[in-house]
């Protein structure tokens, strides 16, 4: 957890701050825009000005749900964006590749605070006057959120705590994941106390799927491979794929997991073709691989359980290269694994 004292540093940062500007990863999920919902109710409540921004329309499964603020667009906004704030804050990344559309402008930008969960990171926010909270121990960046806003003086809130039930349930699998520990179970109770409706929240973002999302999957689930010895599961998404599913690249958030579901499987690798060709590479595991290593190898970062990346090359040239470098992986963890169970 963090020090209360840099919680209050931090508190003490933002209320240095008029305008800031509130930025989070590309293709956002429910931790990402949670946070940053939650972060820009709090600072209204501190007479603050906060523009919260999206580098890309709001995903569809997330619009009209309780708490979640309507962001302005840095695609089209960014000059404006960029001229009007006195400082911007960072949540769920560290990353500049995850930061890429914005990362020009970070580089230079008024004094920037990172606030994140991930163990893989890179020199964002790292100038004089710059400020990072990052805990690596937080199943969810939400959670940092929560533990900052009594330094903040702001208190909980339907609004607040949907938005923060909202990013730590979905980061966590619906507390599911074994990330969910004591802390996330004691935050979220509180954020139930406060006024989040579990049960609706899951409904407004698992139940009304558009038909579409079940044909992607129908699709993904049939490009289904097993290898590595029945270790590994390949999924796979084509641009075809998408155009006969009538889908779109919103609609693969969570997609990994389906295959997670499998006995004797330790990985599951989700490739999907980007529009310009490149590649997008999920990856997860359930005990011993440390997909947050393989992912850094590959050009990306996450946590050692769930972890992504956008390895260099076209389709053709990139899959072949993933494959074996998660083969690799799990022919050494396997070893690995084997040798520290043996009596």
């Amino acid at each position: 957890m963090i020090a209360p004292e840099l919680l209050h540093n931090a508190a003490a940062w933002l209320g240095a701050c008029r305008r800031p500007l509130l930025l989070t990863h590309r293709r956002p999920d429910g931790d990402a825009l949670g946070a940053l919902s939650a972060l820009t109710h709090a600072l209204r409540r501190r007479g603050l000005a906060p523009q919260p921004a999206l580098y890309e329309p709001l995903p569809a499964r997330y619009a009209g749900i309780p708490g979640l603020v309507t962001p302005r667009r840095w695609d089209t906004e960014a000059p404006a964006l960029a001229a009007e704030c006195d400082a911007v804050v960072i949540v769920d990344t560290c990353a500049w590749s995850q930061l890429e559309p914005a990362a020009a402008f970070l580089r230079q930008a008024p004094r920037t605070l990172v606030l994140d969960h991930h163990p893989t990171r890179d020199e964002v926010a790292t100038r004089p006057g710059d400020l990072r909270l990052i805990d690596d121990t937080a199943g969810a960046v939400c959670l940092l959120v929560a533990e900052l806003l009594p330094a903040l003086a702001v208190p909980l809130d339907p609004l607040l705590a949907s938005a923060l039930f909202l990013g730590t349930a979905t980061d966590l699998g619906w507390f599911r994941f074994p990330s969910t520990d004591a802390r996330a179970l004691r935050i979220a109770a509180d954020l139930v106390a406060a006024g989040a409706e579990s049960h609706a929240l899951y409904r407004a973002v698992h139940e009304r799927e558009p038909a579409a999302k079940l044909r992607l999957i129908g699709r993904m689930l049939a490009s289904l491979e097993l290898r590595a010895g029945g270790l590994l599961a390949v999924l796979m998404l084509r641009r075809a794929d998408f155009a006969a599913a009538g889908a779109d690249g919103s609609m693969t958030e969570d997609l990994v997991n389906e295959a997670t579901r499998i006995d004797g499987t330790e990985a599951t690798v989700l490739l999907t073709e980007e529009p310009d060709g490149s590649m997008r590479v999920n990856l997860r595991s359930k005990t011993w691989l440390d997909v947050a290593q393989l992912a850094r190898s590959l050009g990306g970062g996450g946590h050692a359980r769930a972890a992504g990346a956008r390895p260099p090359g076209r389709w053709e040239e990139a899959v072949p290269r993933v494959l074996a470098a998660v083969e690799a992986a799990l022919a050494s963890g396997a070893t690995s694994a084997a040798r520290d169970a043996a009596p």
